[in-house]
């Protein structure tokens, strides 16, 4: 009596079943991840990130969900003097690197058009683990990728997983800074292009009467300086100190007991001093990832500020800075 056939599961699809299974145990309780049923387009789940205390915040994230029977990891490369940074010590084999499997550039390319934070998220069924990427940065940083070839892959991080207890918190930093991007583009380039009338602004409004009144325009203005420096510190990751206008205007209000002046210029005089030491950090920083860094994305969507970065058209002014203030120091 012959044996009849019958279908039988394919090895992806029992692979996919499996990345879904763990993603289910490994997601953190203030995630809620919510499957799309049309996975064909790069998107495979929205994450909607809750507060600690179960609020609904509507923060989102989009995952693509890909799995792996295993990863092939490798030890970071020592480097000459300090083997290893203070970071890579404190990960130790966590360090580790893998690259994850290839992606469509079309696929990539449609993710950094996505107004929603993108993430890879790498199942490795042997390890019982899932490995998280942000996409959107590594995109920019490679983006002739996008043009010039086919496929790509993204580096992954084997600290950066949802079973350490790193990655899922790593994955909201992220989120959040990737949602700045938009304004980061509309304020760095208010502060790059106008980074020499913001630094006469500086030196011009210090020193005057402590006593006075702030004059509407130069309220404006710093409040506009302000704004720009702070959003440009926040996504490019420099410290930032600066008291903030909430702080300043409360201070002031304490000081001078005046209910009837916002700012007093002894208060505007403090707070453009420190801002004055962030500057040239701030500048110098931008302008690396505009010219070189992201390069070539900024060539393609923000043509005339990545000529001014990449043409060393602001280096005599952020070392006229750098010097004056070493020479106060």
């Amino acid at each position: 009596m012959s044996v009849m056939k019958l279908p039988s599961r394919p090895a992806t699809h029992l692979t996919e079943a499996a990345s879904w299974r763990l993603l289910q145990s490994l997601a953190p309780e203030t995630w809620i991840v919510r499957e799309v049923t049309e996975r064909d387009y790069g998107i495979d789940a929205y994450i909607e990130i809750t507060s600690a205390a179960g609020e609904i915040t509507g923060d989102l994230i989009s995952v693509q969900l890909k799995g792996t029977e295993t990863l092939d990891w490798k030890a970071p490369k020592k480097t000459k003097g300090a083997a290893k940074t203070k970071a890579a010590k404190g990960l130790g084999d966590r360090a580790h690197t893998a690259r994850s499997p290839s992606i469509a550039t079309s696929t990539a390319n449609y993710w950094e058009r996505l107004p929603v934070p993108v993430f890879l998220f790498v199942a490795d069924i042997t390890a019982q683990d899932i490995y998280v990427v942000s996409v959107e940065q590594t995109i920019r940083r490679n983006y002739s990728k996008l043009a010039s070839q086919d496929s790509m892959s993204f580096a992954l991080l084997k600290g950066m997983s949802l079973a350490s207890g790193i990655g899922a918190p790593l994955v909201e930093v992220f989120a959040k800074r990737e949602r700045l991007h938009r304004d980061f583009v509309h304020q760095i380039s208010g502060l790059v292009s106008h980074a020499e009338a913001f630094h006469e602004f500086i030196g011009m409004t210090q020193g005057r009467d402590n006593f006075m009144e702030v004059e509407a325009d130069a309220h404006l203005r710093f409040r506009a300086l302000h704004d720009s420096c702070r959003m440009a510190a926040s996504y490019l990751g420099v410290e930032w100190t600066v008291e903030s206008l909430a702080d300043l205007y409360r201070s002031d209000r304490a000081q001078f007991q005046d209910d009837y002046i916002w700012l007093h210029e002894l208060t505007l005089d403090r707070a453009l001093v420190q801002i004055e030491a962030v500057f040239p950090t701030l500048l110098r920083a931008a302008v690396d990832l505009i010219g070189t860094v992201e390069g070539e994305y900024w060539r393609r969507h923000h043509p005339v500020l990545h000529a001014l970065c990449s043409q060393n058209a602001l280096g005599w002014l952020i070392a006229r800075l750098e010097d004056k203030l070493k020479d106060r120091a």
